[in-house]
């Protein structure tokens, strides 16, 4: 059922999610807060790169910490900081337009929460229809882990911006087989791999999309444009690493990033295990017993089963904090219960799976980066909401989704009469309470922008 029908009325509600969005984004971050270390960091090198566009590193805190009797990190004295340059560069060319302050590189991060709202609607209209990009690009607005993200100087929407524009764009490709978009692709999945390493997971999950939708692409010269453009714009990275570390490079870059091969493998391998069972089971009923069966996994974890209490529980606030390490000690459900306590909407994206990934379905497009995601940093360790930004667009996506579908099937399933109005009535209820227990943490957590943790 569509809602709302014309493209005035369209641009209109998209623009008020959005100038709303950015209005309250801009509220937390000047609100009075601590600044976390990754800012400073980040606003430094960007100051710096302003003078000269060849000094990336935050060799500056070295003297901080010691100053504080705080252990130094490794990578303090190191010629070249630890993540690739782009974040950086962008705060670099914000300073130089408008001043190295904290308000200007303020901008980079909210700019691209802001995209990411876009970004949901995009994806939303596409793949299904208008009211349900509408319904992600409000979720999007209103989610914590989006809205804490934007409002900190960190990287985490820039690099998950830029993944979601590749992976749209592959999804793109593979539907339409229109292949020219591989080469958007290609120049979006550079950008992510030089905001942040975890961009290259755009990959994998491109290849996944394709191989399940238009294995033909993979005999195409336009499809292996997309990962060659990658990795032309990667290239300079590699060379400066090259040029500044020499033969020691091997071993020198993999220890600073703490890179964990057997995590990636360990990932593809799962992944391609859930593609081929369920490429080989026939049935409707299998497949849905298939996907019971791994939600019933995660969720009968009693840890889990204890953020769902939480989640019932209006006085309950997720725990955030500057308490150094205060997630490490967590398993690895951690980010299925953290999601749940944040916006029950995550619960709705979980059922979606159950219901709504039939053979064929277009669903498939948001569980496959979101499963990707998802186990790639519960496998990872070091746990913290920020890094599943990208998974929670793809379910905030598959939340919209799932409410509009469940409002339809009410439509088809209980005819015109009092029944419908009673159950449509109880899922507004629903989803009200669900609002209202979302704009609840935004409220008592993000909003104050008092953590770093979260």
């Amino acid at each position: 059922m569509y809602f709302v029908k014309s493209n005035f009325a369209t641009i209109s509600f998209l623009v008020i999610i959005v100038l709303a969005a950015g209005l309250f984004r801009f509220a937390g971050f000047s609100s009075p807060h601590g600044m976390t270390w990754d800012e400073e960091f980040y606003v430094q090198m960007g100051e710096d790169l302003t003078k000269n566009p060849l000094n990336y590193n935050c060799r500056y805190f070295v003297g901080v910490f010691e100053r504080l009797n705080l252990d130094t990190p490794e990578y303090l004295h190191e010629p070249l900081f630890k993540h690739p340059p782009l974040f950086s560069y962008l705060l670099s060319f914000v300073f130089r337009t408008g001043g190295a302050t904290y308000e200007a590189a303020s901008l980079v991060p909210i700019f691209f929460g802001l995209v990411l709202v876009f970004l949901s609607f995009a994806l939303g209209s596409f793949l299904f229809n208008k009211n349900t990009g509408l319904a992600a690009a409000f979720l999007a607005a209103i989610d914590p882990i989006n809205w804490a993200c934007s409002e900190k100087i960190w990287m985490e929407t820039t690099l998950a911006a830029f993944m979601w524009i590749a992976v749209y764009f592959v999804i793109r490709a593979a539907i339409g087989k229109k292949y020219l978009f591989y080469y958007l692709a290609g120049a979006a999945s550079g950008f992510a791999i030089l905001t942040k390493y975890p961009g290259f997971l755009v990959f994998p999950i491109g290849f996944t999309i394709v191989a399940l939708e238009d294995r033909r692409a993979f005999r195409s010269p336009h499809f292996w444009m997309w990962p060659l453009i990658a990795a032309l714009m990667f290239l300079p990275w590699i060379i400066w690493n090259c040029l500044v570390y020499g033969g020691q490079i091997i071993a020198k870059v993999p220890a600073l990033h703490e890179v964990k091969p057997h995590i990636v493998i360990l990932s593809a391998a799962a992944i391609a295990a859930m593609v081929v069972i369920a490429k080989t089971i026939k049935t409707p009923r299998a497949r849905f017993a298939l996907a019971l069966a791994a939600l019933l996994f995660v969720f009968s974890r009693q840890y889990v089963m204890d953020g769902i209490a939480n989640m019932f529980n209006a006085a309950y606030v997720p725990p955030s904090g500057w308490k150094p390490g205060m997630f490490q000690s967590e398993p690895w459900t951690f980010y299925f219960r953290r999601m749940i306590e944040l916006s029950p909407f995550y619960l709705f994206a979980f059922a979606g799976i159950l219901f709504l990934a039939k053979k064929g379905s277009r669903e498939k497009f948001l569980i496959i980066p979101a499963l990707w995601s998802l186990l790639f940093f519960s496998v990872w360790g070091s746990y913290q909401s920020r890094y599943v930004l990208f998974a929670s667009i793809a379910l905030l996506v598959l939340a919209a989704r799932t409410v509009l579908w469940c409002w339809e099937k009410i439509g088809e399933k209980s005819g015109s009469g009092p029944v419908k109005t009673s159950l449509r009535l109880c899922l507004a209820a629903i989803v009200l309470l669900a609002l209202l227990r979302t704009a609840g943490i935004d409220m008592a957590t993000v909003i104050g922008n008092d953590f770093l943790h979260f």
